[in-house]
């Protein structure tokens, strides 16, 4: 296509993947918007995404599944858009299975440098205003709004280097790299002039955030963010055992504003297993890490975990902090042994929450040319098994909060009934009215389920 004389007003941007895709999609409608651009499936052009002037698909690579479905959502707005320019950006803009696709105007892969590659070929064809100013370092432009969402993404860090033999996301990442105290602090504080009562703080492998500093850690990153006048809920994106040093911890237990749920990264409960996917703990030493957490935050007062003050402390080992976890099922050479060894350490362990993986080898990863790969019948006897203790221990977890009066931040409201999370990241449904949408009320849970709790 000729850049040249391709004029853009209006764009459709579809996205795939993670929080830290979600954010990135934000920022490249940040950009976008910059240079006058209109979103051609928003208010100000009702054109459902049909006859944008261009499409940006910001793809996911974690999985090949999900190279694929950006490969389908690419070729589904180029069907709608026939005349669009055509950008694709992400993690799988440089994987040879899109890149193969015709119509296909602009790649631009992440990486350092991503957004100002982004505006240089934007920068190429005729924008409304073309004169739209970037920051220095244009990879921390900031967003300014969610849309519709009612809890806001930070991300602080991008890129990894820790070498998980399942993962791909250092490949397509590239290096770890920090958005500077200043700009987060920043951009916390205005998405608390925006409103968002919730800032999630997130990154690739936000744990590594500072690694290459001697005055810069996460502890005190954190310590100036939940510093910012007016500052809601803040909540954690995933952490690797390791990074929950006793600085964080203490920062966490000192602000009512950190919420009780803390997301950490298992895969595996079988040291075998967990050598070979190059985690860098033991099981015990996971342990130990939920232990500390567990501590730290009990001290708190109930306020600050989330409960209401009309609420009593709630006894019993799950009441607070909530810890979730992520388990891939079937790693290569997980014996029958070793998902025991996994199945008894989670019941030991009582997560409020486990997202349950079975393994999918990802071309390119050490993990793809493993041997002993685990039968496909068997990984689903496992993972159906695990699933079940998941529910249980969700079940078990949720039940604390029977007539407890807890926190909770409106997401939705249909047909009368609203919904949302509580402090401890559990779903809640209660009647109300749609006005309620973005706010914070205290409801006294009546019902359990493993699917959440209902509130009077």
């Amino acid at each position: 296509m000729d850049s040249e004389s391709k004029i853009l007003n209006t764009y459709v941007l579809d996205v795939l993947g993670c929080k830290v895709n979600q954010y990135d999609a934000r920022q490249i409608a940040r950009l976008l918007e910059g240079f006058g651009l209109r979103e051609a499936n928003g208010p100000a052009c009702p054109a459902g995404g049909l006859g944008a002037d261009l499409i940006v698909v910001h793809t996911c690579g974690v999985t090949a599944t999900a190279v694929q479905k950006s490969r389908q959502t690419l070729r589904r707005l180029i069907r709608k858009n026939p005349e669009a320019a055509v950008f694709l950006t992400g993690c799988a803009a440089g994987e040879e299975v899109i890149g193969d696709l015709n119509g296909v105007d602009v790649r631009v892969a992440a990486g350092a440098g991503w957004v100002q590659m982004l505006a240089d070929e934007l920068q190429t064809f005729s924008l409304p205003n073309p004169d739209f100013h970037l920051p220095e370092n244009a990879d921390e432009l900031a967003v300014e709004s969610f849309g519709t969402q009612t809890r806001a993404f930070l991300k602080v860090q991008d890129g990894c280097d820790a070498g998980c033999a399942y993962c791909i996301v250092p490949q397509l990442r590239k290096a770890p790299r920090d958005k500077s105290v200043e700009a987060a602090v920043a951009e916390a504080g205005a998405l608390v002039k925006r409103g968002y009562k919730e800032i999630v703080i997130t990154g690739v492998h936000v744990g590594l955030y500072g690694r290459e500093s001697e005055d810069l850690s996460l502890s005190e990153l954190l310590a100036k963010i939940v510093a910012v006048p007016e500052i809601g809920r803040i909540r954690m994106s995933s952490l690797h055992p390791a990074e929950l040093t006793d600085e964080l911890l203490a920062v966490w237990a000192a602000s009512p504003n950190m919420m009780p749920h803390l997301h950490l990264s298992l895969q595996s409960g079988s040291d075998g297993v967990l050598q070979r996917m190059r985690r860098g703990y033991t099981a015990d030493e996971y342990a130990a890490t939920v232990l500390r957490a567990r501590a730290a935050l009990r001290q708190r007062s109930p306020e600050a975990n989330g409960y209401s003050r009309c609420s009593s402390r709630p006894e019993g080992d799950f009441s607070m902090p909530a810890i979730t976890t992520d388990v891939i099922v079937g790693f290569p050479g997980e014996t029958d042994e070793a998902f025991e060894e996994t199945f008894e350490f989670c019941k030991q362990i009582g997560f409020a929450q486990m997202h349950l993986f079975t393994f999918s080898a990802r071309p390119g990863t050490r993990a793809a040319d493993m041997p002993n790969p685990v039968a496909p019948q068997v990984a689903q006897v496992r993972h159906q098994r695990l699933a079940g203790l998941a529910k249980e221990m969700t079940m078990d977890f949720n039940r604390t909060f029977i007539g407890q009066t807890v926190e909770v931040l409106v997401e939705r409201c249909q047909s009368g009934i609203c919904s949302g999370v509580s402090a401890h990241y559990v779903p809640v449904s209660f009647a109300g009215r749609k006005d309620l949408c973005g706010t914070i009320v205290p409801k006294t849970i009546s019902t359990a389920s493993s699917d959440g709790l209902i509130g009077e």
